[in-house]
């Protein structure tokens, strides 16, 4: 009876051996969460557990169970080293800091990359210095440009140090994109000493055309004004030593009118009162404007003379936009250089003579003299009698003269001055203003009857200006009803069927209220607004709008870009982010 006990013992430990051999044979399906695990852990058919692990690591909480298992792998080292320090840069775990550690001291430049993403997702200092030790022995620019991207969302005063350092090197021999790169550190770095770097810089165009501008301008405004305007006025006055020698090396990509430009627009975007004062010197300086060394050998025609042109009217343009953007109400010297403006005194014709008559155009006089009339009346300069005045200006004989188009140029100012004035409106505008333009539809802004009335239709000089003066009517009208009252005119923005100018007249009082109750109602009408419209939407919205704000024009901002077009977006995103701007410095 033993004896057969004993056999039925060595029976079952034998059956029992054999099910562990069949288990230990058993394929490993890796497939299954278990047997990837299991292939990590014996080393085993890794040629398909490592894609598998890759297609799960799009997902990081399905990969979260193997991140120990991994980074003992890649610490151990195994062939497939640059799949898993990929996979463990994708998982964003902080447990995987010391593979990254390790990977940061690769030779193999892809795992110093994968290094860099999961030191970006674990906000790893540790990481971050570790790389940037070994950022100058690295050749790949792309590389580079990874390991420096890091400073975008890590705090280092290191990495801060090299991204200026770049940008003070030969941006010529660099690559663009470790220059763009270097604005977008500094950006997030807002390191107060790189604020001439990032001014300079912001005029770099390489050999194609691309231009750090956005991006070197961007990081110069996070500085915030008390660090940036006083750098920014030293500019926009010429009084920058570094950049004027700048300005003489690159004469074929850049002026001085260039740096007033952009200067004058940064400057309006931090509302910068202490820019008035300069920013007025320039626009009312008759100093006849000379032509630049560059452009004198060259024959008339070239292209190169109407660029130039373009340039010096551009910057007088966005002077004025600056100023009737910071504002100038009660100041008599504005009032004064801007009438003189608008009445295109003599002086003001000698300044601009050599732009326009070695050029052949009247823009720069029309922009001029519109904008200059727009600063008068939307800071309250000028008295309806004043106004009226000017409108009779535009009955002149200097506009009689067909010839040289002054016809063109009147209904070209007329248009812009009608706009204006429809929207800065008030009760008995209609009668006082309104009219006259009407008026002169008889005689100054006639369109004669075509002589043979199957022939094509020819454009008209005055086709514009009359569709204007039917066009905003209506806001004019609205004026007549609400005058000042912003009540009022919240109310009309619930009327159907109002016309363009009726909503950017709405915005426009909503603004002037200061009421901030009415800063939710211009957020929820903003992506109606075309582009004109926008500018007054904006304007608004800065004037009601505080820091406390900036969360919601940021959600505003993310709402358009889902519903608007991507060029009428692209507009948009722009003026929404110079409001963040503005609300954070107020």
């Amino acid at each position: 009876m033993k004896k057969i006990r004993a056999f039925q013992r060595l029976g079952l430990a034998a059956i029992a051996a054999s099910f562990g051999f069949m288990a230990a044979c058993t394929p490993i399906d890796v497939d299954t969460d278990d047997g990837l695990m299991r292939a990590l852990e014996s080393r085993k058919r890794l040629d398909r557990a490592i894609p598998r692990l890759m297609s799960i690591s799009a997902s990081p909480g399905r990969l979260e169970p193997f991140i120990p298992l991994l980074v003992k792998m890649y610490e151990e080292g195994s062939p497939f080293d640059r799949e898993i320090i990929t996979a463990l840069a994708s998982s964003g775990n902080p447990l995987a800091d010391s593979a990254f550690k390790k990977a940061a001291e690769s030779t193999d430049f892809k795992q110093v990359i994968q290094a860099a993403h999961g030191a970006r997702a674990t906000q790893s200092a540790e990481v971050q210095n570790l790389l940037l030790k070994n950022f100058d022995r690295q050749v790949n620019p792309e590389v580079r440009r990874v390991i420096l991207d890091t400073g975008t969302t890590i705090k280092s005063s290191a990495i801060a140090a090299k991204a200026k350092s770049i940008l003070n090197g030969n941006l010529d021999e660099t690559p663009f994109s470790l220059l763009r790169t270097s604005c977008n550190v500094l950006e997030f770095q807002k390191d107060p000493d790189a604020a001439g770097t990032l001014l300079l810089a912001g005029f770099h165009m390489d050999g194609v055309g691309r231009s750090l501008g956005p991006d070197c301008r961007r990081a110069l405004m996070a500085l915030g004004r008390d660090v940036a305007v006083p750098v920014l006025l030293t500019a926009f006055k010429l009084e920058n030593k570094d950049l004027n020698i700048y300005i003489e090396k690159h004469p074929d990509t850049m002026t001085a009118d260039t740096v007033r430009s952009d200067t004058a627009n940064m400057l309006a975007i931090f509302r910068a009162k202490e820019a008035i004062g300069p920013m007025l010197d320039f626009v009312g300086n008759t100093r006849r404007i000379p032509v630049p060394g560059t452009l004198a050998i060259r024959p008339a025609g070239d292209p190169a003379w109407a660029q130039w042109a373009s340039l010096v009217g551009a910057a007088s343009q966005a002077a004025f936009f600056a100023i009737n953007d910071i504002g100038v109400r009660d100041n008599a010297r504005a009032k004064t250089i801007f009438t003189d403006i608008f009445n295109w005194t003599e002086p003001f014709k000698i300044k601009f003579r050599n732009a326009i008559e070695l050029t052949g155009t009247t823009n720069i006089e029309v922009s001029q003299r519109v904008n200059a009339f727009r600063v008068l009346r939307e800071n309250e300069l000028v008295s309806t009698e004043e106004v009226a005045a000017m409108v009779n200006v535009l009955k002149g004989e200097e506009f009689a003269d067909e010839r040289t188009f002054r016809n063109w140029a009147r209904a070209a100012i007329a248009t812009d001055m009608l706009t204006y004035l429809a929207i800065t409106a008030r009760n008995g505008d209609t009668k006082a203003l309104w009219q006259l333009f009407n008026d002169m539809q008889e005689k100054e802004f006639a369109v004669p009857a075509p002589e043979n009335e199957d022939a094509p239709l020819m454009a008209h000089a005055n086709d514009t200006i009359v569709q204007r003066i039917n066009a905003v009517r209506p806001a004019f009208e609205l004026a007549d009803r609400c005058d000042t009252r912003a009540a009022c005119y919240a109310g009309a923005l619930g009327n159907e069927g109002l016309s363009n100018y009726e909503r950017i007249k709405i915005v426009y009082e909503l603004g002037l209220s200061g009421d901030h109750q009415f800063f939710e109602v211009i957020c929820g009408v903003y992506g109606s607004f075309d582009l004109f419209g926008q500018i007054y939407a904006t304007n608004a919205l800065a004037n009601l709008g505080t820091a406390a704000d900036i969360e919601r024009i940021r959600t505003l901002s993310r709402t358009l870009a889902g519903t608007m077009s991507q060029i009428h977006y692209q507009t948009a995103r722009i003026n929404l982010e110079n409001l963040i701007i503005t609300l954070a410095n107020k």
